[in-house]
């Protein structure tokens, strides 16, 4: 009976050890995670071996619980249920596919808008679905997504895109709405580490900077969204966040949302910085040739183009290289220069700068210029006579002429530093006595802007350096793409009539007019040169283009012996409007090559100039 007994004991622990095992296998849910099908494949009777006496099921692991289906409350405050993990996105937004880039995910994409360009190839193998606004749903459908993801803009398509594939909205308007994006994709598209690593990188970005300007004073910053109507950012846009967190106070905070205001707000408030972008409609040029000239801000120089306006409108990780761009252009001396500096003049001349500059010496018109261009106009207290832009530096002390400043005068400003052109050489040994000098001399639109990032070099003010000469670039690569294929009629520019001065190879005016689609008609000849009537008729000029103090003028021409040249009697005789935009190497002369392309090409540009009639008594 005792053996019958044990026997029938040892088959029912059997017989529940089995039924366990059984109940463990079924019991399990399948689940995509490649590790969780491993632990699944496991022998339960190896496992069970090995497990503690008192355990007899196993604990299911972190990785073999299923990360789908998952439903999350997107921006637009709707719960979206995610079945699986997302392999087909088609995103609706540049900043949506850059964040999508740094979390890892890029290579899901398979839609983007036409806008898209970070990273660099980024519509290299992927549809373009149409525009930001304006998407084309047909082409998003046949890609068969299986998530879109979207932004507020989108609403409009909501139905019809959520009969495709679940659709999330994401509209961050500042920076903290700018880290719950990125957490929110991150869940979403199964990279919730890597989310919280980008998002770990921009808070110790931004921590940087914020304790660069955090013993600065808060500067009064205007931000120009748009020139006609004037357009700002105000409170509860991520613009007006930025600026707070760069060290700055937006004059209209005290606005909403993308607000329209007038100039006269804007002088009421006056700006100490005023910030715009490639595309705001709006220049330098602009600002000092307008009311906003009164602004403290273009008194000082601090008329700021930023470079690249998608890191500061595109809420996605690299708003914080946006971040850093507007701190340094709010605080530049925040983000010190390397002192001592050591620099290569235009003379070939080793210069060492011990300190940042803070009392500069200006030798010409043209460094004048680009000194407050690139944000170093508060440094400047010494101009020549002949400087007059932008119309602050009237009240700058001036120190003679261009060809003969007053050394006493200079010395008497106790500068630290001068600046001046290959004019100035003759003097080297008296301003060297006073203070570093340095000698510009650019002889065309490419050393130019070598003069600019030097001058910004050694004045601390790189990024706005950098910044006015991207914009310079963009300007002569529209000038230039327009013209590239249209015939090119032989120039003759007049800079002085009697006797008469043309520029040749190896001068920016010359080299001006091949940008703007001309043969300089004299470009075999090397530098300023005087030529005679005669080798102007025997070249036959098809356009001529006079300096604005050339000393003499179209209707005089027609009385001249070039009223044989076929640019005479085509009417096709020009005056350059402002002398000073053709003649001074600095940031304005992309204006001179604009003048110059609409006079030669002027169908091009749409140009409807004036064309020169002489009358039927003119001798010639």
């Amino acid at each position: 009976m005792k053996k019958k007994t044990a026997l029938l004991l040892i088959l029912l622990m059997f017989g529940v050890i089995i039924a366990g095992c059984i109940n463990q296998q079924t019991s399990s849910t399948p689940s995509t995670n490649p590790t969780s099908t491993a632990t699944q494949t496991t022998s339960p009777l190896k496992e069970t071996a090995t497990a503690q006496p008192t355990s007899t099921t196993q604990v299911p692991t972190d990785t073999e619980k299923p990360k789908y289906p998952i439903t999350i409350t997107d921006f637009a405050d709707r719960k979206v249920t995610i079945e699986k993990e997302p392999q087909k996105i088609v995103s609706l937004a540049p900043s949506i596919t850059e964040t999508l880039y740094f979390l890892g995910a890029l290579d899901k994409v398979v839609g983007v808008t036409q806008y898209d360009d970070f990273p660099p190839g980024v519509q290299e193998g992927r549809t373009v679905i149409g525009g930001f606004s304006n998407p084309n749903i047909e082409i998003i459908a046949s890609l068969k997504p299986d998530l879109v993801i979207a932004t507020s803009m989108h609403m409009k398509y909501l139905d019809q895109l959520e009969q495709i594939a679940p659709v999330i909205i994401i509209d961050p308007k500042n920076m903290d709405d700018i880290y719950k994006a990125i957490e929110l994709l991150g869940k979403v598209v199964n990279k919730e580490e890597q989310a919280q690593k980008v998002i770990a990188d921009m808070k110790s970005k931004v921590e940087e900077i914020q304790n660069a300007v955090k013993n600065k004073s808060k500067v009064r910053v205007f931000y120009v969204v748009w020139n006609n109507p004037l357009m700002t950012a105000g409170k509860g846009t991520f613009i007006d966040d930025l600026i707070k967190l760069a060290g700055g106070e937006n004059i209209f905070s005290d606005v909403e949302g993308w607000a329209q205001v007038s100039v006269e707000q804007v002088l009421a408030k006056d700006p100490e910085v005023i910030i715009l972008t490639p595309h705001c409609g709006m220049t330098v040029q602009d600002i000092y040739n307008s009311e906003l000239s009164k602004t403290t801000a273009a008194k000082e120089g601090k008329v700021v183009v930023i470079q690249n306006d998608n890191v500061l409108v595109r809420p996605s990780p690299r708003i914080v290289q946006g971040l850093e761009e507007l701190a340094k252009a709010i605080h530049p001396d925040a983000f010190g220069g390397k002192y001592p500096l050591t620099v290569v003049d235009f003379m070939n001349r080793t210069v060492t700068i011990e300190k940042e500059p803070q009392r500069i010496v200006s030798l010409a018109p043209s460094i004048t210029e680009t000194l407050f261009y690139i944000g170093a106009g508060d440094k400047v207290v010494g101009v020549t006579k002949y400087d007059d832009f932008p119309p602050q530096v009237a009240n700058i002390t001036k120190i003679g002429g261009f060809s003969d400043p007053n050394v006493e005068i200079i010395a008497s400003l106790k500068p630290d530093l001068i600046i001046g052109t290959s004019m100035h050489i003759k003097y080297l040994d008296q301003l060297q006595q006073i203070a570093p000098v340095i000698i510009v001399a650019p002889r065309n639109i490419d050393e130019i802007y070598k003069q600019i990032e030097l001058l910004g070099k050694v004045t601390n003010r790189e990024e706005y350096a950098q910044s006015v000469v991207n914009d310079m670039k963009a300007k002569v690569e529209y000038i230039t793409s327009m013209v590239k294929d249209k015939p090119k009629p032989k120039v003759f520019f007049i800079s002085w009539w009697n006797p008469i001065y043309t520029p040749g190879k190896d001068t920016f005016q010359g080299d001006l007019i091949k940008l703007a689609g001309g043969e300089n008609l004299f470009n075999d000849l090397t530098g300023w040169a005087q030529v005679s009537i005669e080798q102007v008729l025997a070249r036959n000029p098809e356009i001529i283009i006079l300096s604005a103090h050339a000393g003499i003028s179209p209707e005089q021409l027609c009385e001249a012996e070039l009223a044989k040249t076929d640019a005479v009697k085509n009417g096709r005789v020009y005056v350059i409007s402002d002398d000073n935009i053709i003649s001074r190497p600095g940031p304005r002369i992309v204006l001179g090559l604009e003048e110059l392309a609409e006079f030669i090409h002027p169908e091009v540009f749409n140009y409807e100039p004036q064309p020169l009639k002489c009358s039927a008594t003119a001798s010639g």
